[in-house]
């Protein structure tokens, strides 16, 4: 065995016992969130993935190495899936999931048909680059936000490193081995310190029918806390276009400590979340009562602060599971009286 042999054996070793650690750690904190499950899986993939590399030493058996190799091959797949259950607080399954799943699926059968694998994957990561950029101002989570940066910041790197070395070089040149592997087992690294780090929360995907869990906030904070909730109780929410920052300035607060209050204070993990909330909630109180039953549903949309009619009803089905429209009947059937 030549030296490249021996430190590539040993970074891949490493970077393979690293992600069965963090595969262990997200089984350990009980799978019942998306972010753990979807967790779990990247690193079990992503171990697969090291374990099946085309250009590593066999392990054993061809049967062995080819079955790493395919289910190495949803590596980009898994970690596209993380990053929808990280970013995306109410992010569900559908059919355009399964979409790149099965194209890759499909083509790991067949190596003349790995270029559109590679393609999947490419597109995934891009994806990827765009969730973590997008809502980046609105994410409450200072943990989150700041892996957000670097997330945008290294799956470019990565992928064009990666992309460049097998198109302008010989992508299974030795020493071009030896980086893809430091760099394999410095992302796992790095993953790792991050996840010991993570506050559990961001481990749980808030159910869109759960209420926030807001938690104790020091007594200096209480008076910034009850002049946001009487900010909001007059309205504020209901500006049309607002974003944290123009808050922060009505508030005459720093930023980052509106974002703390909306965070700890009232348990929110997203500022679109916080605005739409309150706007529901008064939303159901207008369209409730009889003396405004005429009243046309684009009319209090208009008047919650949204600029148009589809992200109205989107954020009222969310919370109701029906339409303004279908709530309204209803509740007038009922003879619901609002609350004063």
């Amino acid at each position: 065995m030549t030296h490249m042999e021996s430190y590539e054996l040993l970074f891949r070793g490493a970077s393979v016992g690293l992600l069965l650690f963090l595969a262990i750690r997200f089984a350990m904190m009980g799978l019942r969130g998306a972010v753990d499950r979807a967790g779990f899986l990247c690193c079990v993939v992503a171990a697969f993935h090291a374990l099946g590399a085309h250009e590593a030493p066999s392990l054993g058996p061809q049967w062995l190495d080819a079955t790493f190799y395919y289910l190495g091959n949803f590596f980009g797949f898994a970690f596209w899936l993380l990053a929808l259950a990280l970013f995306s607080d109410r992010a569900r399954l559908c059919v355009l999931t399964v979409i790149p799943f099965a194209v890759i699926a499909v083509t790991g059968f067949f190596p003349e048909l790995y270029f559109i694998c590679q393609i999947v994957t490419v597109g995934l990561m891009l994806h990827i680059m765009v969730l973590a950029l997008q809502d980046f101002d609105g994410d409450l989570v200072q943990f989150r936000r700041s892996f957000r940066v670097v997330l945008a910041t290294l799956v470019p790197i990565f992928v064009i490193t990666s992309i460049a070395g097998e198109v302008l070089v010989d992508g299974y040149a030795p020493a071009f081995q030896i980086i893809e592997w430091v760099k394999y087992f410095g992302s796992s690294l790095l993953f790792s310190l991050w996840l010991t780090r993570m506050e559990r929360g961001l481990l749980s995907t808030p159910d869109a029918e759960t209420a926030p869990r807001p938690r104790d906030v020091p007594v200096a904070d209480r008076l910034d806390l009850d002049k946001l909730n009487d900010a909001v109780a007059s309205g504020a929410c209901f500006e049309p276009g607002l974003t944290i920052g123009a808050l922060a300035h009505q508030l005459d607060m720093p930023e980052h400590r509106l974002r703390r209050l909306i965070n700890r204070g009232l348990g929110y993990r997203n500022f679109a979340a916080f605005v739409n909330d309150h706007r529901i909630e008064e939303a159901k109180r207008r369209l409730a009562d009889p003396g405004q039953a005429r009243e046309q549903i684009i009319a209090h949309a208009f008047a919650l602060g949204y600029n148009s009619l589809a992200p109205f009803n989107r954020a009222f089905r969310e919370r109701t599971g029906q339409s303004p429209t279908a709530w309204r009947t209803a509740q007038l059937d009922q003879g619901h009286v609002p609350a004063e």
